[in-house]
């Protein structure tokens, strides 16, 4: 078990690399290594495969940002429908593409550390590698515990929201139909599950203030080798320079 959590805590400055490269690739064939480069250390960190949520949300970002760029870009136009007078342009739909496949690389990168950082982790990492912040007054100790907090009850938040869908859909007696009824059915849902949240929040603060509860010490944890520290800075830099 620890030989496995200090594999994937190695692999996480090369999924860290390949993010950034990704996020700031200018040219395919960056994008192209870091998508390579992200999925292949995903899958050394024990990734599992994503589900279909994962792939659906994805396909619909990368879908808008290569309409958005095909039409909003200046360039040899296509022969494709106008949209509200602007015509489709081949500049760009190659900048589309490339976003889109910069999209791809980060969110497999993301989803890498998802594996290699799973839970609290990522935050006690983050922290860790940040603690030095605190000497300029950056709330590092308090942002650290919102975000554990907000992991460890976000679940709870969502299975409220399906609860409280599921009473609406038995009140009103069949699925919405209409794209009106499914507005109304939404926020029927929103505003009782947003009212929930808010009473869960106050009661976990004066549960937090009867405990005495006081905000841990950001400790640092073990880094990676040198090695693979190296290689996620000199992806990290490729993706930077080369632009």
């Amino acid at each position: 078990m620890r030989s496995s959590e200090h594999a994937r805590r190695q692999i996480a400055p090369l999924l860290l690399g390949s993010l950034l490269g990704s996020l700031v690739a200018a040219h395919v064939a960056v994008g192209v290594g870091c998508l390579a480069l992200s999925t292949g250390a995903a899958i050394a960190a024990g990734a599992v495969r994503p589900s279909w949520g994962w792939w659906r949300a994805l396909l619909i970002a990368a879908g808008i940002a290569i309409l958005l760029n095909t039409y909003l870009v200046a360039g040899a136009t296509l022969p494709w429908p106008r949209v509200f007078g602007a015509p489709a342009t081949l500049e760009g739909l190659r900048q589309g593409l490339l976003f889109a496949l910069r999209l791809t690389g980060a969110a497999v990168a993301l989803h890498g550390l998802r594996a290699a950082w799973p839970g609290e982790r990522a935050v006690d990492e983050l922290a860790s590698r940040l603690r030095w912040l605190e000497s300029l007054r950056v709330p590092v100790r308090r942002a650290r515990a919102t975000i554990e907090l907000a992991l460890r009850f976000a679940p709870l938040l969502a299975e409220e929201a399906r609860r409280i869908s599921k009473l609406q859909t038995l009140r009103a007696g069949r699925p919405p139909r209409s794209l009106a009824e499914r507005v109304t059915r939404a926020r029927a849902v929103a505003v009782p599950a947003l009212v929930a949240s808010l009473e869960r929040a106050d009661q976990v603060a004066l549960a937090l203030e009867a405990r005495h509860y006081r905000m841990k010490q950001v400790t640092r944890t073990p880094a990676a080798g040198w090695l693979w520290r190296g290689a996620g800075l000199a992806v990290a830099g490729v993706g930077l320079l080369w632009r």
